[in-house]
């Protein structure tokens, strides 16, 4: 007997029932209550009663005959007992009423018996027409405020993403597949989910996105109430905000909203990885890593219980410690192997502890006071990352006002060559963008320090450059830094 789907169904769209107990009319003294009549009809599904469960369904939707739950049951249950004609008329009405959500439908084990029913055929094919002319809209919105001077448009089916970006063929291909990997890490190990509307993904010009985005320092947003994420530039701050739309998906399908704390210790762990040949993620530790190994030096780490019941507003306003400490937090249960598990355990018990106290004991089973110990153990032993480049240090010898200014989207642009310099005699220009070195993304200068920092003079290494519409990778032996 198929049960999960069914008891999904009922948690996922709760608020809609919450709608009806609160503004419908009561029932009758002489009737079973709302919340013991949907009890009922899930032990009826549970039971394999399906006869049972059309009869109280019916019953329910005589006192609210547009909730979108119940008409949905009704289906289900009418396609369990082969009654296709009566399931994808409910099914319908469900759709006409509100419930949207293709996957579900596709993907309910349920209704797989109307499956080449003409009418239920057409259901789908409405519900994408429509999700396809939301992402339509999306797309020719940007393209009438932005143009197509600048832009290529582009539309992912499979996972639902829409892209408007002011790259090249080469860089916009290589953020989609980054995305694409992304995406299906994610889904595959914590959010078990694709979205079922479209998300718009925007890497806009400099100079537009100085207009989208409030200030130089924002590197990207992503925004659910317009399913919009717009980013500076293809690196870490794409990978974060991406990170966002897959777990507001996930969010939405499971009907909870989990704590910015967690939200942004999720996100921000995928601004830096590197796939392994297996496919699996290795977390790289970034500059937010030196900020949580100072604060630890001077033991000003936030006790976690004080953490995990923090305010939203609250850890926004304390947004520079914050996120480096729920980062190495993330980073730790990742390198214990025990993200997923963490993650499954958190959303199991959410009804009855959001903070995630009870998903860490569960996970490492031991107490919460243990489990903090441990992570700064291991924080102790992480070593810090050297992301500044001194005089005598490994160095290209280039300056770039990328940090400031944002000048390119897709990697570091060159805008000084020092005299003597590893650059000049590698023959690199003012103008180059540096996307990779060694077949790592430079997106940004700190992914460029980051991986500059951690050679020594002497060393060779592989330097891959967007030259106006070309791209060239030439290699380049690290001299001193002068001044």
């Amino acid at each position: 007997m198929r049960t999960s789907a069914r008891t999904s169904i009922f948690r996922n769209i709760l608020p809609a029932l919450l709608l009806f107990c609160v503004s419908a009319p009561a029932f009758s003294q002489e009737t079973v209550a709302p919340a013991s009549l949907e009890q009922r009809i899930v032990n009826c599904f549970e039971d394999g009663e399906y006869e049972i469960a059309i009869s109280l369904i019916e019953r329910f939707l005589k006192k609210a005959p547009h909730n979108v739950v119940m008409l949905y049951n009704a289906a289900c249950a009418l396609s369990l007992l082969d009654r296709g004609d009566e399931a994808t008329s409910y099914l319908i009405q469900a759709v006409a009423n509100g419930f949207t959500d293709l996957n579900q439908i596709v993907n309910d084990p349920d209704l797989e018996p109307l499956h080449q029913h003409p009418n239920y055929l057409a259901v789908i094919e409405a519900l994408k027409r429509t999700a396809t002319r939301h992402a339509d809209n999306a797309l020719a919105s940007w393209r009438a405020t932005y143009g197509t001077e600048n832009y290529r448009y582009e539309k992912d089916e499979e996972r639902r993403l829409t892209y408007a970006t002011a790259l090249d063929r080469v860089s916009h291909q290589e953020m989609r597949k980054m995305l694409e990997i992304e995406a299906d890490q994610l889904k595959s190990t914590l959010f078990d989910v694709t979205p079922d509307y479209y998300v718009l993904i925007a890497v806009p010009t400099p100079h537009d996105a100085n207009k989208l985005l409030d200030a130089p320092n924002i590197g990207g947003i992503y925004v659910h109430a317009r399913k919009r994420l717009i980013a500076r530039d293809i690196g870490g701050s794409l990978r974060h905000e991406f990170a966002h739309v897959m777990h507001y998906a996930h969010m939405e399908k499971i009907d909870q909203k989990h704590p910015l704390w967690i939200q942004e210790g999720l996100a921000s762990l995928y601004e830096d990885y590197k796939v392994r040949d297996d496919g699996t993620f290795e977390f790289l530790r970034n500059e937010r890593h030196n900020v949580v190994k100072n604060r630890a030096g001077k033991g000003l780490l936030i006790k976690w219980e004080r953490l995990f019941s923090t305010s939203n507003r609250r850890f926004m306003r304390k947004a520079g410690h914050m996120y480096p400490q729920v980062r190495s937090i993330f980073e730790f249960l990742a390198d214990q192997g025990k993200l997923s598990k963490w993650y499954q355990e958190f959303v199991k018990n959410f009804s009855i502890d959001a903070t995630g106290t009870i998903a860490f004991e569960e996970a490492f089973d031991m107490p919460l006071n243990e489990v903090e110990k441990s992570w700064k153990l291991w924080l102790s032993k992480q070593p810090k990352i050297d992301t500044t480049i001194s005089a005598g240090d490994a160095s290209l010898g280039i300056e770039s006002d990328e940090r400031n200014t944002r000048i390119s989207n897709d990697g570091v642009k060159i805008t000084k060559i020092l005299p003597g310099s590893s650059a000049r005699r590698a023959k690199l220009r003012v103008g180059d963008v540096i996307v990779s070195i060694d077949g790592a993304a430079t997106r940004s200068m700190d992914e460029l320090q980051a991986i500059i920092g951690s050679k020594i003079v002497g060393d060779k290494i592989r330097v891959r450059v967007r030259r106006k519409s070309d791209y060239l990778t030439v290699t380049v032996i690290l001299r001193p830094l002068r001044r």
